[in-house]
């Protein structure tokens, strides 16, 4: 890809000024999607977190994931808090 450099620079650019980045992202709600997906295959974010992000319910995520043929890990620490997080406050 002849602009991969555009891709780069621009995290080298998100480093320094990681909420306008953010923003830029935000605005783009699939490219925002694929990236949380991303996180999520990697093991950086839990399910939870995902769905939180993406300002879903954890079932909506987990049908789309079904969908799209990624595998549901079992719920971490992370996710059993936020369960009960939630579940605490109605």
């Amino acid at each position: 890809m002849e602009d991969l450099w555009i891709v780069k620079e621009f995290e080298k650019v998100a480093e320094l000024m990681p909420e306008r980045a953010l923003n830029l992202i935000k605005k783009d709600p699939d490219l925002l999607k694929e990236i949380v997906i991303s996180a999520y295959l990697d093991e950086i974010i839990s399910l939870g977190k995902a769905a939180e992000v993406l300002g879903v319910t954890r079932e909506e995520l987990i049908e789309e994931f079904k969908k799209r043929g990624i595998p549901i890990r079992a719920p971490d620490r992370e996710d059993v808090l936020s369960e009960v997080e939630v579940i605490t406050c109605l």
